[in-house]
């Protein structure tokens, strides 16, 4: 598989921070690989753009009105060369090396579809994002196959790889949570998407409540039937998960207090934004830098 093309699509907004060290880390990707890097920036005011280019990757620019994630992902796809296509934000960094050749070892069975990175947080990410990630993105391989249930498929484009003839059979469509739709898809469609912890990724956020909560928003909207009940009841779930975690930190009372007032408002925001109408680009423009 090292020895093929793969493409390679990095979505962007306000990433001058980090697009850099996202590349030259895939530029020095074990043991060497042909890769067509194209980065799909909507809208940047920084340098991004410029580090990119400076950095031999190629550009394609969206409008950021035009901005959601299923069509930024298949203008990027449709644009690169290679049979499986890595997905990238320029702010999930590979931890070592070696993260093409474990992203791309699951391929050797023709019935994988797509395989999913471990994300690991970041030195400065917030206590919620650590413990959030931990049990998610846990250190057991994972295949979801035919017949499991939707809604423990684990799937995630911060980063993940992807066989362009599965994209082609089924490409994107949400505006947001397009991952997990789409990975959910392709298992009812008898195709195979793995979980791959050797391959590691930097990634977490650092968010306002109200993005967090819109994040979380996005996830939910691909779970079924939505009723307000339904919506209360979930966001007192979290407030009370979040209550007992940050109960049982080893921190001072006045950061615990803190984090709870903060856990308080991503609830509130969770269930007013909820059945907020507007696009995926007119809610991102609120909470601009990382978003992409």
């Amino acid at each position: 598989m090292e020895r093929d093309r793969v493409g390679v699509v990095i979505r962007t907004l306000n990433e001058s921070a980090l697009i850099g060290r996202c590349l030259e880390t895939l530029a020095a990707q074990r043991p060497g690989f042909d890769l067509d890097v194209l980065v799909v920036d909507s809208g940047s005011t920084d340098a991004t753009v410029a580090i990119a280019e400076q950095h031999g990757a190629r550009v394609l620019h969206m409008r950021p009105e035009d901005f959601d994630y299923s069509r930024a992902l298949n203008a990027g796809i449709a644009e690169v060369e290679g049979d499986v296509i890595l997905l990238l934000s320029a702010h999930a960094i590979p931890v070592d090396d070696d993260w093409i050749a474990s992203m791309l070892a699951p391929f050797e069975d023709p019935a994988v579809a797509g395989v999913a990175s471990r994300q690991v947080p970041w030195d400065d990410a917030p206590w919620d994002e650590v413990s959030r990630l931990a049990a998610t993105f846990g250190r057991d391989r994972r295949e979801f196959e035919a017949g499991t249930d939707p809604g423990h498929i684990l799937f995630s484009n911060a980063a993940s790889a992807i066989r362009r003839s599965a994209w082609e059979a089924l490409p994107f469509t949400l505006p947001a949570a397009e991952d997990l739709d789409w990975a959910r898809r392709v298992v009812a469609a008898g195709g195979t998407i793995v979980y791959e912890p050797a391959a590691e990724a930097y990634h977490s956020h650092l968010e306002s409540p109200r993005a967090k909560a819109r994040r979380l928003i996005d996830v939910n909207r691909v779970n079924g039937p939505r009723t307000l009940r339904r919506t209360l009841r979930e966001a007192a779930g979290l407030a009370a998960r979040e209550a007992r975690a940050i109960l049982a930190l080893d921190e001072p009372a006045s950061r615990k207090a803190a984090h709870l007032a903060e856990s308080a408002q991503v609830a509130v925001f969770y269930v007013r934004d909820f059945g907020r109408s507007g696009s995926t680009a007119e809610r991102r423009r609120e909470d601009p830098v990382g978003a992409a």
